[in-house]
């Protein structure tokens, strides 16, 4: 077999990817300094895409050179490397694009590239089958965001996305054309970010190239986020849309978390971890946090990038830790939330935030102590491998809590102050869905806390290995969606 090797083309497109990380930097760095809302031929640079686009182009770059090591002597390296760059380019047009039919046409190319990284290895069943139900996913996300922005044309009479939003308040010709579009936006972000029903292909892709995975995970997965993100002026108005998306995240997340503690093998603890991870990242979204949405769309990226290139490397030895009596794990768990408390009042004098603004951020608050409780937690745990005694835990425990609890809060108001020059004034969503949609993730979360600290004595009992056995497989939603994509690649065959 022919091996094509690498030449100077691969070479000048990894260029033009430094490059465009380079020119990131200096957009993020000039939002900074004097914020403003450039709109250029139908993209736009303001400080939300900035950061966006130097996370995707950051991102880029790392993967780029790590598969021309990786991938270095594969049949099919340049290819790969071509299918590689379109897609980081198509991602990076998707985060700045401001005419909704170049959003679309990026959004869609997005997705083609990766159908054809997914499929690289092409006698790889394990990696045909995800892929296909990936591809047949994102067909039914373009309609559903092809329609929002047919609506948007016809009701608005625009296809640039900050005409609209400025005009989202105005009477519509079809009064409920606002409510559509808006849960419209949200169905397509769903199905880009692997969200319940559409999650099950993203840990299912373990056969694909280390590189793929952790530009998916790290970049192309965010893209449901962002495409809400960019419509929040929209999602205020319309309760029902944050609600649902309050409702996916919390489902998402409880499934991914349930999941991920059942793993044995990295890379799927990794891709389940994603799939909790975007869950949380749509609650943040649906409790109208935007600031907080962002902060996780760039760490996680980052971070999720970084594990994954580093999955071959050994893990270090690290001493075993006894797993807690879970009567004992339940108190500190109890004393964790009930110390968070001053602390959270002191952070709250110490940054200015304020966990009353909105039931959303109240909500944030009451997860950020449910945290902490976790953090008491993991100090006792780690006891007999520190050598260090009770009262050395619990002050330990004591000093994260209040550097956790004020560095969060920190973090949000900095967030929230960089975000300023693009959200505006947005209208607090203080009606009964939203006060639903904050309640729900905070009683989800609350009961997986109890469960996690029960862990131990529940995989003694039958039941509890028999739930251990169905969460490994993620509950089967899986191959429920393997049937239904059977039949219809079969019928699509019949038909063509």
């Amino acid at each position: 077999m022919q091996h094509h090797r690498v030449g100077l083309s691969e070479y000048v497109l990894f260029a033009l990817l430094i490059g465009l990380a380079g020119l990131s930097l200096v957009m993020f760095i000039s939002q900074i300094i004097a914020p403003q809302t450039l709109l250029v031929a139908g993209l736009v640079i303001d400080r939300l895409s900035a950061a966006i686009a130097l996370l995707v182009a950051s991102v880029g770059v790392v993967v780029f050179r790590f598969s021309l090591r990786y991938l270095d002597g594969e049949p099919g390296q340049v290819r790969f490397l071509h299918w590689l760059f379109l897609t980081i380019l198509a991602a990076y047009l998707l985060m700045i694009a401001a005419n909704l039919l170049l959003l679309f046409a990026a959004w869609a190319m997005a997705s083609t590239g990766l159908h054809n990284l997914l499929t690289f290895y092409q006698n790889r069943a394990e990696a045909l089958r995800p892929a296909r139900k990936k591809f047949l996913i994102s067909r039914l996300g373009d309609i559903v965001l092809l329609s929002a922005i047919f609506l948007i044309w016809n009701q608005w009479g625009t296809l640039n996305l900050y005409t609209f939003l400025e005009q989202v308040n105005e009477p519509a010709t079809w009064a409920a054309a606002p409510s559509v579009v808006a849960m419209l936006i949200v169905v397509a972000a769903l199905t880009k970010s692997a969200q319940f029903p559409f999650h099950s292909w993203l840990p299912e892709t373990m056969e694909s190239p280390t590189p793929v995975s952790a530009l998916m995970h790290a970049g192309i997965i965010n893209a449901g986020g962002v495409l809400v993100l960019r419509f929040a002026p929209l999602l205020v108005v319309v309760p029902a849309a944050l609600f649902n998306l309050a409702l996916v995240g919390t489902i998402t997340t409880v499934l991914g978390l349930l999941a991920m503690w059942s793993q044995t093998n990295i890379k799927r603890t990794l891709a389940w971890s994603t799939v909790s991870q975007m869950g949380f990242m749509m609650i943040q979204i649906g409790l109208a946090a935007f600031p907080a949405a962002l902060l996780h769309i760039v760490g996680h990226g980052f971070y999720k990038a970084w594990s994954f290139l580093r999955t071959g490397d050994l893990p270090p030895s690290t001493p075993a830790t006894a797993p807690l009596a879970p009567a004992l794990a339940l108190v500190l768990l109890l004393v964790g939330v009930v110390v968070a408390v001053p602390a959270i009042l002191l952070a709250s004098m110490i940054t200015g935030f304020d966990p009353l603004h909105s039931p959303g951020e109240l909500a944030l608050t009451a997860i950020v102590a449910l945290a902490m409780g976790h953090v008491w937690i993991a100090f006792f745990r780690a006891r007999p491998a520190t050598g260090s005694n009770a009262l050395a835990a619990a002050g330990g425990a004591l000093l994260t809590t209040f550097l956790a609890v004020s560095g969060a809060f920190a973090l949000y108001t900095g967030a929230l102050l960089y975000l300023a020059p693009v959200m505006g004034t947005l209208p607090i969503p203080t009606d009964p869905l939203s006060w639903a949609a904050a309640v729900l993730p905070v009683v989800a979360l609350t009961a997986l806390s109890i469960v996690h600290a029960v862990l131990p004595a529940l995989a003694t009992t039958p039941g509890g290995r028999a739930f251990y056995v169905h969460a490994l497989h993620g509950f089967y939603f899986g191959a429920l969606a393997d049937q239904l994509v059977e039949q219809v690649w079969k019928t699509t065959r019949a038909t063509a």
